[in-house]
């Protein structure tokens, strides 16, 4: 028989895991909310929080650029990305295990507590730029360095260039990529 045989719309079937059938109640505050989503090490790692949890300054390196993140996609996106550009770049592994994504210095760096981020210390006009979020990131880096051909000028090509750019950090990346950090 077919599966359309074996389940007929608009029937009743069993749920597969007894969790599921339990009914939901929604909390009455949002600190409520937030105590039933960490039960687990990853809704730890992302649980909001409004400044930093320890006061502890970001690294820093020799060369101009700082890249702080970790062996994930979006940290190699940039990473591969600058080692393309041949750049001078200082790599520093944030433990978002040991919750270092929620310090002064990288809170200070990324507002959003998330990886990748980075520091150029020769931005715009010369001073310092904090970075957030791999594709803008990547963007910035592009843009700074436009004779690496890896952003085009011609505005056609260069529309199709962010529109995949953008494409894979807001559907292909959450499908595959994100799947573990967020679930």
């Amino acid at each position: 028989s077919s599966v359309a045989d074996q389940f007929p719309r608009g029937g009743v079937y069993p749920v597969a895991m007894p969790s599921a059938r339990k009914k939901w109640v929604p909390p009455a505050t949002i600190e409520e909310l937030y105590a039933a989503t960490q039960g687990s090490n990853f809704g730890a790692i992302n649980a909001p929080t409004a400044g930093p949890r320890s006061n502890v300054p970001l690294p820093r390196g020799e060369a101009p650029f700082q890249l702080y993140s970790l062996a994930t996609p979006n940290g190699w996106k940039v990473g591969i990305l600058l080692e393309e550009l041949g750049i001078p770049y200082d790599a520093h592994v944030i433990n978002i295990g040991a919750a270092e994504q929620f310090t002064s210095g990288f809170v200070g760096a990324t507002p959003n507590s998330k990886i990748p981020a980075a520091i150029d210390y020769d931005g715009p006009g010369g001073k310092p730029i904090s970075l957030m979020e791999s594709v803008a990131i990547m963007i910035y880096l592009c843009e700074k360095y436009p004779e690496s051909g890896f952003l085009p000028a011609d505005p056609r090509l260069r529309s199709q260039c962010l529109q995949w750019l953008v494409w894979q950090a807001a559907g292909q990346g959450p499908m595959t990529g994100n799947f573990g950090h967020f679930m």
